[in-house]
Order: C-alpha cells, then sequence, then structure tokens
C-alpha cells in the first residue's frame, strides 16, 4: 500500500502511520510547516508540506498514492473559532474527497460516533443515525463531513468510513486521558454519572482497524470501530483495576453533573478558563453512547483488546510517567538545597 495519512502529528494519525509503517507499507504524510513532529520521530516517512483546507497542497500529496486515511480533524470542545473548525472538518473533508477522486485513490475516512447522535442504553449498529441537532460544534462539524463523505460514496466514489468510539492511550493529551491519569495518579472516591453507557477503543486497535477497512472493507461500507461499551461505573472499576487502587465509592449522579454545567462555567470564566469548554464537555458527556464493533469483528476480523486489557496496559505506563515526574522534583529540590548551602 501506498498511503498518505492526513492528521498524521495527532494522536490518532501518528499511531496509524506507525501502523502502517510496521507493515512495510510506503506512507506519506501531510503536515502543516508548523505541525509538532514529535510524535513522528524516527518513522521512515516521506513529507508532504501542506494543509487539508488548501486544495492544491492535498492534490500534491496524493500524487502516486492509491490510498488516503483522512485523520485530520480540529479537535476542540469549547472552540474559540468555531470558523476554523468548519474550514478544517468540513471543508477540509471536501478537499480530500476532492482530490482523491480525481485521481482514483481509495479514501478511509475517519469520523466519530459523535456524528451519529446519542443513542439509549444498549449498543447500536451502524444504520444508528440521531435526528437530533447536534449540540456542540465538534459533533456538528463531524456530522457535515461524515454526511459529505456518505454522499460521495452513494454517487460511487470510492470511500469507505471508519467511526471511532471514545480513543484512549497513554500518550494522549485529551479530557478524557487528563480523567484516566487522575485516577490512576491519585485516590479518587467520587466518580460520578455511574449509569451512562459509553464506547471505548484503544488507540492501536483503532489504527488497526482502519488498516483493515483499506484492506477488507467495501466501498460505500461504514464500520464502527468499538472496543467495548461501558457503563461509567464499570470504566472507573477497571480503571481501579489497573492502577491496584480502591474505585469510587459514591457517585454524583447526572442531573446534578448537567445542573453544574452553568455555574462551572461561569466559574471557569471567574479563573480566566474557558466555559465553553465545561459545557461542551458536559453536554457530549451526560448522553449514552452505546455502539458495536460487530461488523468490524465479522467482516473484517478485528480483534480489539478488551477495556480491562487497554486500562491496565494504559495504568502502568502513567504509574511509571508519575515515577519519573516525581523522581524529577526530588532530584530539583535537592540540587535547590545543595545550592543553598554552597559558600
Amino acid at each position: 500500500m501506498r498511503a498518505l495519512v492526513t492528521g498524521a502529528t495527532g494522536f490518532l494519525g501518528s499511531h496509524l502511520a506507525r501502523t502502517l509503517v510496521e507493515r512495510g507499507d510506503e506512507v506519506r504524510v501531510l503536515v502543516r510547516p508548523s505541525s509538532d513532529r514529535r510524535r513522528l520521530e524516527g518513522l521512515p516517512l516521506e513529507e508532504a508540506i501542506g494543509d487539508v483546507t488548501d486544495p492544491g497542497s492535498v492534490s500534491d500529496a496524493l500524487d502516486g498514492v492509491d490510498t488516503v486515511f483522512h485523520c485530520a480533524a480540529y479537535v476542540e470542545l469549547g472552540a474559540r473559532d468555531p470558523g476554523r473548525m468548519q474550514r478544517v472538518n468540513v471543508d477540509g473533508t471536501r478537499q480530500v474527497l476532492d482530490a482523491a477522486g480525481a485521481c482514483g485513490a481509495l479514501v478511509v475516512h475517519v469520523s466519530s460516533v459523535a456524528a451519529l447522535g446519542p443513542t439509549g442504553r444498549e449498543p447500536v449498529d451502524e444504520s444508528w443515525w440521531n435526528p437530533e441537532a447536534p449540540s456542540v460544534a465538534y459533533e456538528r462539524t463531524k456530522r457535515e463531513a461524515h454526511l459529505l463523505a456518505r454522499a460521495r460514496a452513494e454517487q460511487g466514489a470510492r470511500v469507505r468510513i471508519g467511526i471511532p468510539g471514545g480513543i484512549y492511550g497513554a500518550d494522549d493529551d485529551s479530557e478524557m486521558a487528563k480523567l484516566i491519569r487522575t485516577f490512576v495518579t491519585y485516590p479518587t472516591p467520587v466518580g460520578y454519572m455511574p449509569e451512562l453507557v459509553q464506547s471505548l477503543v484503544n488507540v492501536d486497535d483503532c489504527a488497526e482497524g482502519l488498516v483493515r477497512i483499506a484492506e477488507r472493507g467495501e466501498d460505500g461500507r461504514e464500520y464502527l470501530l468499538c472496543a467495548d461499551a461501558v457503563t461509567f461505573r464499570e470504566w472507573f472499576r477497571l480503571i481501579a483495576a489497573g492502577a491496584g487502587r480502591r474505585p469510587p465509592v459514591a457517585y454524583l449522579p447526572t442531573g446534578l453533573v448537567r445542573w453544574s454545567s452553568s455555574p462551572a462555567a461561569t466559574l471557569a470564566r471567574w479563573l480566566g478558563g474557558n466555559p465553553g469548554l465545561v459545557t461542551d464537555t458536559i453536554a457530549l458527556a451526560t448522553r449514552h453512547q452505546a455502539f458495536s464493533g460487530a461488523r468490524a469483528r465479522a467482516e473484517l476480523g478485528w480483534e480489539p483488546r478488551p477495556l480491562a486489557v487497554g486500562m491496565a496496559e494504559m495504568a502502568e505506563v502513567l504509574k511509571r510517567e508519575h515515577e519519573r515526574e516525581r523522581a524529577a522534583r526530588r532530584a530539583a529540590r535537592e540540587r535547590a538545597r545543595a545550592a543553598r548551602r554552597t559558600p
């Protein structure tokens, strides 16, 4: 496979690029000049400098490519620049679809369960589509991009759609990763929203699923990449078990969390934070997102790790990081004390 990966400096895109390289595929990445390339260090990649919002650079990057994995997205809750989110998530997807269609390349479009909308408690499949209007800008733009990709597929273009659940992994810096890090690192006796269901997938398993969509999937087909659908109570217990800690003994009810949105946003504003981050996070989190990855398992042979295994792996990495940080702080304090004692 000669593949182009957009969004390759991001969390999922970098893991996908590494997966492709380790398979022996030829990999080109579309990166902006200012992009932080730390996640790609050491990988034998070909760089194409450009941006998904620039049609010329997208077309140039696709030259000689047979498959494009479109991972690029502007992911921000409480977006301070919704216009930029529209340009990247929607217009950027259109540019990639146009350029790939012109050269006949296969597009594996990376969507999100946020595009399909909230569910009930029982996991649903790829036919699910909630007609409610999206509640936040990220959800709205991912839905628009999903519909663009779906429309192109219906018109006969070579387009397949991967739909990940909540993606987790040790090198993430999302709000979910920060939550997991807190539960791993510190005793946390209180959880929240114990009955709500969410769907999760390890980042490396998600990358593997996208590769399988390219190799074994069908044009026009959509594939949910969700390993487990669990309640928050079950999730917190798995994090605690992986970290060797006690799980929460009390839980804030969902109604209270929803009610707290406005006062918490006000507090964030007083403290100089982003109130939109608070309201968007609560809007997305306080509803079921229960999805099944049965199609990917049955049709693609996809075998993601169970959430219990993934949380244990992540907890181990986070604990080692925490110990290194503590050791570094102790060493810094010792150096400072030694400096003060030096005449």
